[in-house]
């Protein structure tokens, strides 16, 4: 044959080869429904995201390294296939991109035929600590509603910012004083618990509705109340979140909702997932000195048993010998995430291992997405922490007379009669605490670059 034939034959056969490559990626896109992150300056908010995670798990898997959920080990897999498998729902109700001219992540979604004569909240089952309250809104719902040719459209909206955490570390005051700015609206519920909990039997679009009526206020208010000078009257500023603080640390049905590992690591965390459909979001810590916050934790809980400070002695040996013999046959990492069954029993010391949880949201997430605060901090100075935490969210100034005194004001001690009466935790006490947290505090401490982040200072 030829060199001209084999020539023009090794072109004809590079085409159909390349082509039949490309029509095989195409199909395989569009089966998986994977949606592909498009950057395109300011004008995207965020999107649900791809396989490119800023995890290691992410990076072993464009390495190479895949072996699928049926491999005993907790690295080495396509995230993203996995959580679009387990979670359909999710990244079928999230659309690829959000509305331009809202801060917030919204899009207009569509409102079945079938329901606009009746109530969408009607048959669905919420927190009694909201009771009916969603259900009344059904009756306001089509002065919500957009209609055009196609049909009817509403507007729905995701959380723009999260408190993940911790528990008795200020989450409450904290988030309070946030949904006083102008620019922000809380949603029904504080804490909805649904990534970490809820949602092993809950709907996300039970989880959606409880922003259904900050979605309203966000659609109507268009000016930005923290900039009046501003020309940009198109633009919705307003934004929502939700302040759940067991988002941080909650992976306790790991096991359960994906596969046992060989060693004993949670091969995918509630920040995978977040980070799968929101990887724009920004996020909250606020922590205090483990010591102090697991001694609140123990005055707040169990209400109806009698508290002592030699109880509170007495729990914290049993905890910290189950966790250091956790630590005999497993690594920090597991004990932090599957506790000893004698801790759960007790006091949960394993939630001041800050820097474990933290280290896992820093592979997820990029920092500048990230604020850690410490609740010792807040109390002394209000005024500094809510300014940096508006800065964060990039939120405008607040006016003088406008909510200063709910926002920058003193806190409240929230602490009952009868626990005042305990006083303080044994001196013996505070020194075994402190030297069991001291190497973690040390490790956060430097994740951080942050000394203050060692409560060397006098507890307050």
């Amino acid at each position: 044959m030829s060199s001209h034939k084999q020539s023009c034959l090794f072109r004809i056969f590079k085409l159909k080869f390349v082509s039949g490559t490309c029509f095989s990626l195409l199909m395989l896109i569009l089966l998986l429904n994977i949606r592909l992150e498009v950057f395109q300056g300011e004008n995207v908010t965020w999107t649900a995201a791809n396989w490119w995670s800023f995890g290691k798990e992410a990076a072993d898997t464009e390495k190479g390294k895949e072996t699928g959920p049926k491999h005993k080990d907790s690295i080495g897999f396509n995230m993203t296939n996995i959580l679009m498998l387990k979670y359909p729902e999710l990244f079928t109700t999230i659309p690829h991109k959000t509305l331009p001219s809202y801060k917030n992540p919204c899009w207009i979604a569509n409102v079945p035929e079938n329901v606009l004569d009746l109530n969408p909240y009607r048959n669905k089952r919420y927190d009694n600590r909201i009771k009916n309250k969603p259900k009344l809104m059904g009756k306001h719902l089509w002065e919500s509603l957009t209609k055009k040719r196609t049909g009817h459209f509403r507007l729905r909206c995701m959380p723009y910012f999260y408190i993940i955490g911790m528990p008795k570390c200020g989450t409450t005051d904290l988030y309070y004083r946030l949904t006083q700015h102008p620019d922000v609206v809380g949603g029904m519920v504080k804490e909805p618990h649904w990534w970490t909990r809820r949602r092993f039997h809950e709907s996300f679009d039970l989880y959606l509705d409880l922003f259904d009526e900050a979605a309203v206020i966000i659609g109507n208010q268009k000016e930005n109340s923290s900039h009046p000078t501003r020309n940009e009257l198109d633009f919705h500023y307003v934004i929502t979140g939700e302040g759940s603080v067991t988002t941080l640390w909650d992976n306790t049905r790991w096991r359960k909702e994906f596969w046992d590992t060989t060693n004993n690591e949670p091969p995918i965390l509630v920040a995978n997932i977040l980070r799968a459909v929101q990887p724009h979001a920004r996020f909250i810590v606020t922590l205090r000195d483990p010591a102090e916050r697991l001694f609140s934790e123990y005055l707040y809980v169990k209400r109806d048993i009698s508290k002592t400070i030699e109880g509170f002695h007495k729990a914290v040996m049993f905890s910290i010998n189950g966790f250091n013999n956790c630590l005999k046959t497993r690594s920090v990492r597991a004990c932090a995430y599957s506790p000893p069954a004698v801790i759960r029993r007790n006091v949960r010391v394993h939630l001041g291992l800050y820097e474990v949880f933290l280290r896992d949201w820093f592979s997820i997430f990029h920092r500048d997405q990230m604020l850690v605060l410490r609740l010792e901090d807040q109390s002394s100075n209000q005024r500094a922490t809510m300014t940096k935490i508006f800065n964060f969210l990039n939120l405008g100034p607040i006016k003088d007379g406008i909510n200063t005194e709910e926002i920058f004001g003193p806190g409240k001690k929230n602490r009952l009669p009868d626990n005042l009466r305990l006083g303080a935790m044994l001196q013996k006490t505070r020194s075994i605490l402190q030297k069991f947290y001291f190497p973690y505090n040390r490790g956060l401490a430097d994740l951080l670059n942050d000394t203050r982040f060692l409560w060397l200072e006098k507890n307050l």
